[in-house]
Protein backbone atom coordinates (compact mmCIF):
# COMPACT_ATOMS: atom_id res chain seq x y z
CA UNK A 1 0.00 0.00 0.00
CA UNK A 2 1.43 3.58 -0.98
CA UNK A 3 2.44 6.00 1.81
CA UNK A 4 -0.18 8.86 2.02
CA UNK A 5 0.45 12.27 4.26
CA UNK A 6 -2.13 13.84 5.26
CA UNK A 7 -2.11 17.80 6.20
CA UNK A 8 -3.36 19.75 8.66
CA UNK A 9 -5.82 22.30 7.36
CA UNK A 10 -3.91 25.32 5.55
CA UNK A 11 -4.02 28.34 7.78
CA UNK A 12 -3.63 31.79 5.91
CA UNK A 13 0.12 33.40 7.04
CA UNK A 14 0.98 36.46 6.17
CA UNK A 15 3.96 36.49 4.13
CA UNK A 16 7.19 38.21 5.71
CA UNK A 17 7.09 42.05 5.25
CA UNK A 18 3.26 41.69 4.73
CA UNK A 19 1.32 43.77 7.60
CA UNK A 20 -1.01 42.44 9.83
CA UNK A 21 -4.38 44.36 9.60
CA UNK A 22 -4.76 45.85 12.90
CA UNK A 23 -7.95 45.85 14.81
CA UNK A 24 -8.78 49.38 16.11
CA UNK A 25 -6.91 50.42 12.42
CA UNK A 26 -8.98 54.00 10.94
CA UNK A 27 -10.63 51.74 7.60
CA UNK A 28 -9.96 53.10 4.11
CA UNK A 29 -12.79 55.87 3.28
CA UNK A 30 -14.01 54.32 0.67
CA UNK A 31 -15.09 51.42 2.70
CA UNK A 32 -16.29 54.12 5.68
CA UNK A 33 -18.18 55.92 3.04
CA UNK A 34 -19.94 52.35 1.91
CA UNK A 35 -20.73 51.52 5.24
CA UNK A 36 -22.15 55.44 6.25
CA UNK A 37 -24.33 55.08 3.25
CA UNK A 38 -25.28 51.54 3.97
CA UNK A 39 -26.31 52.58 7.35
CA UNK A 40 -27.82 55.83 6.30
CA UNK A 41 -30.08 53.83 3.52
CA UNK A 42 -31.97 52.13 6.88
CA UNK A 43 -32.71 54.93 8.65
CA UNK A 44 -31.56 58.79 9.52
CA UNK A 45 -29.43 58.49 12.15
CA UNK A 46 -27.38 60.58 14.66
CA UNK A 47 -23.18 60.15 15.01
CA UNK A 48 -23.42 57.92 18.27
CA UNK A 49 -25.15 55.45 17.00
CA UNK A 50 -23.48 55.61 13.65
CA UNK A 51 -20.45 54.69 15.25
CA UNK A 52 -21.89 52.07 17.20
CA UNK A 53 -22.91 50.29 14.16
CA UNK A 54 -20.22 51.06 12.69
CA UNK A 55 -18.29 49.44 15.47
CA UNK A 56 -20.87 46.24 15.53
CA UNK A 57 -19.83 45.57 12.10
CA UNK A 58 -16.22 45.54 12.78
CA UNK A 59 -15.37 48.80 11.92
CA UNK A 60 -13.76 51.45 14.27
CA UNK A 61 -13.39 54.84 13.35
CA UNK A 62 -11.84 58.02 14.82
CA UNK A 63 -14.72 59.87 15.62
CA UNK A 64 -13.78 62.99 14.15
CA UNK A 65 -12.80 61.38 10.78
CA UNK A 66 -16.31 59.84 10.70
CA UNK A 67 -17.95 63.40 11.32
CA UNK A 68 -15.80 64.98 8.37
CA UNK A 69 -16.67 62.79 6.01
CA UNK A 70 -20.54 63.08 6.75
CA UNK A 71 -19.93 66.84 6.38
CA UNK A 72 -18.37 65.75 3.08
CA UNK A 73 -20.85 63.36 2.05
CA UNK A 74 -23.51 65.92 2.70
CA UNK A 75 -21.60 68.34 0.79
CA UNK A 76 -21.52 65.95 -2.15
CA UNK A 77 -25.43 65.68 -1.98
CA UNK A 78 -25.16 61.98 -1.09
CA UNK A 79 -26.97 62.66 2.70
CA UNK A 80 -28.69 65.14 4.23
CA UNK A 81 -28.66 66.11 7.78
CA UNK A 82 -31.57 67.90 9.99
CA UNK A 83 -31.81 68.66 13.62
CA UNK A 84 -34.07 66.15 15.14
CA UNK A 85 -36.47 66.44 18.10
CA UNK A 86 -35.31 64.64 21.54
CA UNK A 87 -37.79 62.80 23.70
CA UNK A 88 -34.47 63.49 26.38
CA UNK A 89 -31.75 65.43 26.75
CA UNK A 90 -30.04 67.55 24.12
CA UNK A 91 -31.38 67.90 20.39
CA UNK A 92 -29.37 66.16 17.77
CA UNK A 93 -28.74 65.86 14.46
CA UNK A 94 -29.71 63.01 12.17
CA UNK A 95 -28.48 61.98 9.08
CA UNK A 96 -30.21 60.19 5.85
CA UNK A 97 -29.83 58.96 2.75
CA UNK A 98 -30.62 61.39 0.19
CA UNK A 99 -31.82 59.86 -3.70
CA UNK A 100 -27.86 60.78 -4.88
CA UNK A 101 -26.71 58.53 -2.18
CA UNK A 102 -29.11 55.64 -2.84
CA UNK A 103 -27.46 55.70 -6.23
CA UNK A 104 -23.69 56.19 -4.75
CA UNK A 105 -24.92 53.24 -2.63
CA UNK A 106 -26.00 50.93 -5.59
CA UNK A 107 -22.86 51.95 -7.55
CA UNK A 108 -20.83 50.92 -4.40
CA UNK A 109 -22.69 47.62 -4.17
CA UNK A 110 -21.87 46.93 -7.64
CA UNK A 111 -17.97 47.94 -7.79
CA UNK A 112 -18.05 45.65 -4.33
CA UNK A 113 -19.87 42.96 -6.13
CA UNK A 114 -17.61 42.45 -9.10
CA UNK A 115 -13.96 42.39 -6.69
CA UNK A 116 -15.35 40.28 -4.26
CA UNK A 117 -16.39 37.52 -7.71
CA UNK A 118 -12.72 38.60 -8.61
CA UNK A 119 -11.16 38.12 -5.76
CA UNK A 120 -12.58 34.91 -5.35
CA UNK A 121 -11.62 33.46 -8.58
CA UNK A 122 -8.45 34.26 -7.88
CA UNK A 123 -8.56 32.28 -4.31
CA UNK A 124 -10.48 29.54 -6.34
CA UNK A 125 -7.25 29.08 -8.89
CA UNK A 126 -4.50 29.52 -5.60
CA UNK A 127 -6.11 26.35 -4.60
CA UNK A 128 -6.65 24.39 -7.52
CA UNK A 129 -2.84 25.04 -7.42
CA UNK A 130 -2.20 24.18 -3.90
CA UNK A 131 -4.22 20.69 -4.29
CA UNK A 132 -2.21 20.07 -7.17
CA UNK A 133 0.91 20.48 -5.44
CA UNK A 134 -0.61 18.10 -2.57
CA UNK A 135 -1.58 15.31 -4.94
CA UNK A 136 2.07 15.60 -6.87
CA UNK A 137 3.46 15.30 -3.34
CA UNK A 138 0.94 12.39 -2.51
CA UNK A 139 -0.88 14.97 0.69
CA UNK A 140 -3.73 14.58 1.30
CA UNK A 141 -5.45 18.02 2.38
CA UNK A 142 -8.63 19.24 4.12
CA UNK A 143 -10.90 21.41 1.56
CA UNK A 144 -10.35 25.23 2.02
CA UNK A 145 -13.18 27.49 1.08
CA UNK A 146 -12.92 30.93 -0.27
CA UNK A 147 -16.84 31.76 -0.83
CA UNK A 148 -16.96 35.66 -0.77
CA UNK A 149 -20.21 36.22 2.06
CA UNK A 150 -21.77 38.55 -1.03
CA UNK A 151 -22.22 34.93 -2.98
CA UNK A 152 -23.28 33.31 -0.36
CA UNK A 153 -25.99 36.28 0.14
CA UNK A 154 -27.25 35.79 -3.31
Amino acid sequence: MENVAISEPRREVAPPGFAEPAAARQPPRELLTAWLLLLLGREATHGYALRRRLEANGLVTDPAAMYRLLRRLEGDGQVESFWGEAVAGPRRRLYRLTPKGQRDLDALVYAVRTTCDTHAAFLQAHEARLRREDERCNIVSHAITCECALQQSR
